[in-house]
């Protein structure tokens, strides 16, 4: 499957494509810094398959997403018998990415004795996997990146010092979405494309009241946090345009605010029954009266519009942050993450992050 191309005519996204371009020829290693959801795989994902390295595999890891406990045996691979579970011999990631690209996305969040093993990876070209005794060499190009600010963390003693430097050898930030005049339309409209291609129904376009509030919106989630706006907008949607109306109250208050008018108060409830209730109230999630005398309903697919809905209203108020939506809807992490998995709205970096 073809990588998304970086959409957008701004200064910002000129001068990272630039960027892109230069460093793409070389297998040097990369840092890519930017806040979350600004595309950072993306990124790395162009530079890999615009490369000399095109054709080799690209191996992303989320090191944020791996237990301390397991990440040397992710990395590494592991012998049969090395620990408990070890029922057979596995291959690692930096085997697995041998003469490729080794994406190592989060990778402020390693812990400091995981650290020092990939340093040494990097700088020997070769590891050893748990519990085993010979030393497996490798040509692997490595990508990393982080939303954290690193040269903080070192400062702190949280993040070596000498890894920062080995992987800080080239620097690309991605801009926010805030910082990309002009692209925040191209942006929507686009997503709003690939809604139609997925959904039976989906509005034509936006109408410009929408537009003009969207362009006034911060986008703390960047991205992601408009991605997922736009698949809410479709899902809310009842006619061909979507209206301001049908974006999240935030994005409507960020209009009121750039017209010099008074936002409204902030809406809080913790009873779900009066929150579903005021969204039919207003034509936002409409679920089937349950009528049989026409025949079956299908209760999977209505449940799961009800689900995808609320999932997405969540991403939305929280920026796209997983983490708090699942705190909004009163689930966890995991279970969020599964929900978005099997409703197919689990996101790569690139629209993800």
């Amino acid at each position: 499957m073809a990588t998304r191309k970086i959409i957008g005519e701004s200064t910002a996204v000129l001068s990272l494509l630039k960027l892109i371009g230069k460093v793409a020829g070389s297998k040097t290693n990369l840092l890519v810094i930017g806040e979350s959801g600004t595309g950072k795989e993306l990124v790395a994902r162009m530079i890999h398959e615009t490369g000399p390295l095109k054709d080799k595999p690209f191996i992303p890891v989320n090191c944020g997403a791996i237990p301390e406990t397991l990440i040397e045996s992710e990395m590494f691979g592991h012998k049969r018998g090395s620990f408990t579970g070890a029922i057979s011999e596995k291959m690692g990631l930096f085997e697995a990415a041998h003469g490729g690209t080794l994406f190592l996305d989060e990778v402020g969040e390693l812990p400091l004795s995981m650290q020092v093993k990939l340093l040494r990876a990097i700088q020997e070209r070769s590891f050893r996997k748990v519990g085993g005794n010979d030393d497996i060499r490798v040509d692997v190009r490595i990508i990393a990146a982080t939303n954290r600010d690193l040269e903080a963390a070192v400062a702190k003693g949280t993040f070596r010092e000498d890894l920062y430097y080995r992987l800080n050898v080239i620097l690309i930030r991605t801009p926010p979405l805030r910082e990309r005049e002009g692209d925040i339309r191209l942006l929507a409209e686009q997503f709003l494309k690939r809604c139609a291609t997925r959904f039976k129904r989906c509005p034509s376009r936006f109408d410009e009241e929408a537009l003009a509030a969207l362009e006034s919106h911060e986008w703390p989630g960047n991205i992601r946090e408009l991605e997922n706006l736009v698949e809410r907008a479709v899902t809310l949607s009842t006619g061909d345009s979507i209206t301001l109306d049908q974006l999240p109250q935030g994005v409507q208050d960020a209009a009121l605010r750039a017209r010099g008018l008074p936002t409204h108060p902030a809406r809080r409830s913790t009873d779900v029954a009066a929150t579903a209730a005021a969204a039919q109230a207003q034509g936002a999630l409409v679920l089937p009266a349950a009528d049989f005398s026409k025949g079956p309903l299908p209760l999977d697919e209505i449940l799961a519009d009800a689900e995808r809905s609320y999932l997405l209203a969540a991403l939305a108020h929280a920026g796209g942050v997983k983490k708090k939506a699942a705190e909004l809807l009163g689930i966890t992490f995991r279970s969020i993450r599964y929900r978005l998995s099997k409703l197919g709205m689990e996101k790569d970096d690139a629209s993800e992050e």
